[in-house]
């Protein structure tokens, strides 16, 4: 199938840092965080490219700066000791991340962090790689906080004009009937787009083979998807280096920390056992792992 123009700019990019890493290691560009799925490459600030199979993997950091999740996040019904133990630094490195997967000739954007409004650098980072917010065909949704959604609207209007919305029917009906200013956010935003938004069960089929997965706790229709050996995990994770050692601990933000304790050892378990690349809004660095 025909690449679209910024495929082509995204890949010819991907190819010069490529090359450029077998030179000086000084001028070294590229970081090999994916193993397996090819070397990952530094496109611009706070954004990378990586293949995995026949995909175009872009991780984006919605973030302008370093990110880290202090301790007493996860402290909750955890022994606090525990956690500083595991964590002596005080805090966890993190992120917010958002991942943009291009095949068939299609653009699909996973989450799309704050908005600008609240600091998010999401636009302006499609931007520095020739990525335009109506060229995405599928906006794809992990769950309804701020940080994933904010960037669905500005001023009220859509913001990703030309895309199809898919997200959680579990999801949509819990914010639908709570009260408080994240249920009015997300009502908003799915007004903003009107018909464009796709309210699916999970034995639905979604566009270009995309396979969500049930991931309750952190909320109530928290979902992963699967596509082919990528799995984007959503919130599965706020703060891996503490959390890939102790799945049981949870961040304050996990609203059922029972599920979300029971989806965060399903998941780790089935990712390794198929060894998928993996792909986390709250990851680390781009937010990518060629294995856990």
């Amino acid at each position: 199938m025909k690449k679209t123009k910024n495929t082509k700019i995204i890949t010819a990019a991907a190819a010069v840092i490529l090359a450029a890493s077998c030179g000086n290691a000084k001028q070294n560009a590229t970081r090999d965080t994916a193993g397996a799925a090819g070397k990952t490459a530094m496109l611009h600030e706070g954004v990378t490219v990586t293949e995995v199979d026949s995909m175009t993997l872009t991780a984006i950091n919605d973030n302008e700066n370093d990110k880290r999740m202090p301790n007493s996040l996860f402290y909750g019904e955890a022994d606090s000791a525990k956690v500083d133990s595991l964590s002596p630094e005080g805090s966890v490195p993190s992120s917010i991340s958002c991942f943009l997967v291009e095949t068939q000739g299609k653009k699909v954007l996973f989450d799309t962090g704050n908005g600008t409004g609240r600091g998010g650098m999401l636009l302006k980072r499609l931007d520095s790689i020739g990525v335009k917010p109506e060229s995405i065909d599928y906006l794809v949704l992990t769950h309804f906080h701020m940080d994933h959604i904010g960037g669905m609207t500005e001023g009220g209007k859509p913001v990703f004009t030309r895309a199809e919305v898919y997200v959680p029917e579990a999801e949509r009906i819990y914010w639908k009937y709570m009260s408080n200013q994240n249920a009015k956010a997300a009502a908003d935003a799915m007004a903003a787009y009107g018909d464009k938004v796709h309210c699916f069960k999970y034995t639905d089929a979604l566009p270009l083979g995309i396979k969500p997965l049930p991931a309750p706790g952190h909320t109530p229709g928290h979902t992963v998807y699967q596509m082919g050996r990528l799995i984007i995990v959503g919130d599965l994770m706020h703060g891996f280096d503490l959390q890939i050692q102790a799945p049981e601990i949870c961040p304050s933000y996990d609203m059922n920390p029972r599920q979300a304790i029971e989806s965060r050892k399903k998941y780790i378990e089935y990712i390794r056992q198929n060894k998928l690349v993996t792909a986390g809004m709250h990851f680390p660095g781009n937010g990518v792992k060629n294995e856990l």
